[in-house]
């Protein structure tokens, strides 16, 4: 039956205003354009009454016509083949159903959505779901008919928000979950987990961290017919950054001062989500302190160039800055003989002063036995003249 108004309808040549049809696409590009009209006999919703809320109150409307899972059946799509779907709306925006909310009979109380033959065209009305849920918007009339695009994909797509994300201990921080693609009117599950043992539940949300710490906050979202739902993380810093590399909050340690999921270590660095500037963590609690920022003058005298002095470069332990320098040279001394050690001390083992001593008196010595050998020679020759 279903190939047959497939076959009949593909004979629909072009939308006109006063043809009342439906187009759907598929989530690959295929489009399938059907005539109500040769479905006529064959609605599935029957003298359905709908509720219609506004802000301005209730209204009743009848209809009869043909569901979106009748029509996509018709269409020949695949039923299990897309996540959600949009309804376009004809001076633009789009209504958006879950497949469970398009498919299921039961999803709302007043019956499926429908889609019917107008006066004016075709009709598409999206009940209500409950008393809060305004629905009068999502009933429309359309001239050039109504297209059905079928999408594949997360049908839930949701973004977590705080107040702020950096606070003190106890400080209140407000949390909001923005929720997309989720089916007009779809009742919609919150759950929050606060990563310090609290969770709660809602669209939006209120928390207090009782210790310092790093929080990763997550929001889950789910609907009836999407148990797998979608979720999302904001992080929240709460006093100063904790040291090392594992600063989360939430768990058990008792030290006072350390992260909450293990010891304290390590140089201080930014949170996730805050300024990211480090800090230098008090020395009491534990952690590593960083080490003293460069002033103004030790980052100039580091800048400069400094002289080297030539010669051989000299290491070691000074032990008193008064003393005379190793490396500084000895003053020259008048005629001195022999090798010094680093010590000071000839050869022998004698002082310096001692072994000039030493040298002279040997020298002396050697002046006066060249004289006496001298006089001597001369004596033997018969040595005459000279000084009487």
């Amino acid at each position: 039956m279903a190939a047959a108004f497939v076959v009949c309808l593909l004979a629909v040549p072009a939308a006109r205003a006063d043809v009342a049809q439906v187009t759907v696409v598929s989530p690959g590009g295929a489009e399938q354009t059907l005539a109500l009209d040769a479905l006529v006999g064959n609605e599935d919703v029957v003298g359905g009454s709908y509720v219609l809320r506004s802000s301005s109150g209730e209204t009743t409307q009848s209809v009869t016509g043909f569901s979106l899972a009748k029509l996509i059946d018709a269409a020949g799509a695949d039923p299990y083949g897309f996540s959600y779907l949009e309804v376009q709306r004809p001076a633009g925006g789009t209504v958006l159903l879950s497949r469970e909310q398009a498919l299921d009979a039961g999803a709302f109380a007043d019956g499926p959505p429908v889609i019917y033959a107008s006066a004016t065209g075709t009709g598409f009305l999206r009940p209500s779901s409950g008393d809060g849920d305004l629905n009068a918007s999502d009933s429309v009339d359309a001239p050039q008919g109504i297209t059905v695009v079928l999408r594949k994909g997360m049908a839930l797509r949701v973004r977590a928000q705080a107040s702020t994300v950096k606070a003190k201990p106890g400080q209140k921080v407000d949390f909001s979950a923005i929720v997309e693609r989720a089916g007009s009117g779809e009742q919609l599950t919150y759950s929050w987990n606060f990563d310090d043992g609290h969770s709660g539940g809602g669209a939006e949300a209120s928390h207090s961290f009782a210790k310092r710490g790093s929080y990763d906050v997550v929001v889950g979202v789910t609907s009836s017919g999407n148990e797998a739902g979608a979720s999302d993380v904001v992080t929240i810093q709460v006093g100063e950054p904790l040291g090392g590399p594992n600063r989360k909050g939430g768990g058990t340690n008792r030290t006072a001062g350390a992260p909450d999921h293990g010891s304290a270590g390590g140089s201080a660095s930014g949170a996730e989500g805050g300024s990211g500037e480090g800090t230098t963590p008090s020395a009491s609690s534990g952690e590593s302190a960083a080490a003293p920022a460069p002033t103004p003058a030790d980052r100039q005298a580091e800048e400069k160039p400094q002289h080297q002095p030539s010669g051989e470069r000299v290491s070691g332990e000074l032990l008193d800055a008064t003393a005379k320098s190793s490396a500084e040279p000895e003053p020259r001394a008048a005629a001195r003989t022999g090798s010094l050690d680093g010590s000071g001390e000839s050869g022998l083992g004698l002082s310096t002063t001692a072994a000039g001593v030493l040298g002279t008196i040997g020298l002396l010595g050697l002046g006066a036995a060249l004289e006496a050998g001298g006089l001597a020679r001369l004596r033997g020759r018969g040595w005459r003249g000279g000084i009487a």
